[in-house]
């Protein structure tokens, strides 16, 4: 009986041990199951996820987060801002696994808080993928970023390595997944899991983004358009005010000359007179159309001022300092 108790409680032992070690394995799968029973989303939040074209488990890992819109003194209080010069609009505090979105309430960027709760989903869903997940990702998430990466994505890219050392590939992973589409078969099979729609997404920040291009793109052209006009009207005055008093003192010559007899005869005279009154008609025209060119070029820096107004104002709106104000 004693030989067969101690078998029976080595049986036993090794049973809580195998247990233990599937509580552990699991621990992260029953704190998600717990978080999410525990989170009843607001109507707003609903529809963020709703639009942004999450899947079930995409919608599940955001709402496990217990996702909150924040008002700017409210979200400059939960996520912690690096560089004055750069806002951010989301964060995902991974010890608490919580997330929270910057309010935005500009309606010409209708989509950039669908945009920032995906980015953020995202964060959540790499914090849970393995360590052999996380390896098999990153080439591909790389040679997605060489294909479609510009100047201001390297910028970007560049201020997560100076705010967020090691975060690089995590961030290609939200940022790819959110903002940009036909990232190749593989990637685009892993998105699935969280995203029944990523096109959906994807078009909502390039909805908002073009509020910014488009501004951005005619302010520049504008400017370089600018440039080029005001050296042509400056050197055009200049020789406009020299061939004015080129004339002036040509006609003084001629007075001068007439009230001297000096011409030869009336045909002399009228004749000489004729070119003057000629190149008087000439200096007029061009006048005309300096200050036609002139109105319409300060009409211009009118517009270059009204577009500056305008960027700075959608780049305030994104702006929790400046909400905060």
């Amino acid at each position: 009986m004693s030989s067969v108790r101690k078998v029976a409680s080595g049986f036993l032992s090794l049973a809580l041990v195998a247990g233990a070690i599937l509580a552990v394995a699991n621990r992260q799968q029953i704190i998600d199951e717990i978080s999410f029973r525990q989170y009843q989303p607001s109507a707003e939040i609903a529809q963020i996820a709703e639009r942004s074209g999450m899947s079930a488990a995409g919608k599940r890992l955001f709402y496990i987060a217990h996702p909150q819109l924040k008002s700017a003194a409210e979200f400059n209080e939960e996520c912690r801002r690096v560089e004055k010069a750069s806002p951010i609009l989301g964060c995902y505090d991974q010890s608490a696994s919580a997330i929270y979105i910057y309010n935005v309430v500009n309606h010409e960027l209708d989509g950039v808080k669908e945009v920032t709760a995906s980015h953020e989903m995202l964060h959540a869903a790499y914090a849970r993928l393995s360590a052999e997940e996380k390896s098999r990702l990153e080439p591909l998430l790389e040679q997605a970023y060489q294909k479609v990466k510009t100047d201001k994505f390297t910028e970007r890219m560049n201020y997560y390595e100076r705010a967020q050392p090691g975060s690089r590939t995590n961030e290609l992973h939200s940022i790819l997944g959110t903002e940009f589409a036909d990232l190749g078969s593989e990637l685009e099979q892993h998105y699935t899991r969280y995203f029944s729609d990523r096109s959906a997404v994807v078009k909502l920040h390039a909805q908002y983004s073009n509020k910014f291009d488009s501004v951005e793109n005619e302010a520049s052209s504008l400017r370089t358009n600018l440039a080029a006009r005001k050296l042509d009207i400056e050197s055009r005055v200049n020789q406009y005010v020299a061939d004015v008093e080129q004339y002036n003192q040509r006609v003084k010559a001629f007075n001068q000359k007439a009230a001297d007899g000096g011409f030869a005869s009336q045909d002399d005279f009228n004749a000489q007179r004729s070119v003057l009154r000629n190149r008087l008609t000439e200096i007029n025209q061009r006048r005309t159309a300096l200050n036609n060119d002139i109105s319409r070029y300060n009409k211009d820096v009118a517009r270059l001022r009204e577009l500056g107004v305008k960027i700075d104002e959608l780049n305030k709106s994104l702006d929790s300092a400046e909400g905060g104000r």
